[in-house]
């Protein structure tokens, strides 16, 4: 199983693509969303968060990814062997994506195992939502020998 962590209100600019994807991946992939803090400054906002999401991957037993621009860019292949060998070491692999302001990453280091970069541009977090729940679906088609890579 995969579980993606975002911290988002809504992605509604985006809402008929993930809903596609979500259906497609069925319950291979869980998303837990939490909800974005407001009306304190940036900082505390990125300190609030990152609490949030160090007190949920505490709970979790899973190899623990979080998405990061400025990390190693990872090809379809690559995505695959990662979550593929998560899945053989631990059963399960959760991914972390960044919300409005950033997480703390020097916070986060001892909680995650690995940081992958969707690219090295930045892209708005419901917008990478969006292109890491497509490659969980192509993951999925891969090993199932199924057509779509192609």
């Amino acid at each position: 199983m995969i579980k993606i962590i975002i911290v988002i209100d809504s992605y509604k600019h985006f809402e008929t693509s993930v809903k596609e994807y979500e259906k497609r991946l069925g319950k291979s992939v869980q998303v837990l969303k939490i909800k974005p803090e407001k009306n304190w400054s940036n900082q505390e906002i990125i300190d609030k968060e990152t609490k949030k999401i160090i007190e949920k991957l505490e709970k979790e037993k899973w190899y623990k990814v979080i998405l990061n621009p400025v990390w190693k860019e990872y090809t379809t292949e690559q995505f695959l062997a990662l979550v593929e060998k998560s899945q053989k070491d631990l059963a399960n692999i959760v991914f972390i994506i960044g919300w409005a302001y950033g997480p703390n990453y020097e916070s986060l280091q001892p909680y995650v195992d690995s940081s992958l970069s969707l690219w090295k541009m930045t892209f708005p977090h419901p917008m990478a939502f969006t292109l890491l729940l497509e490659q969980c679906y192509r993951v999925g088609m891969i090993k199932a020998w199924k057509s779509y890579h192609k």
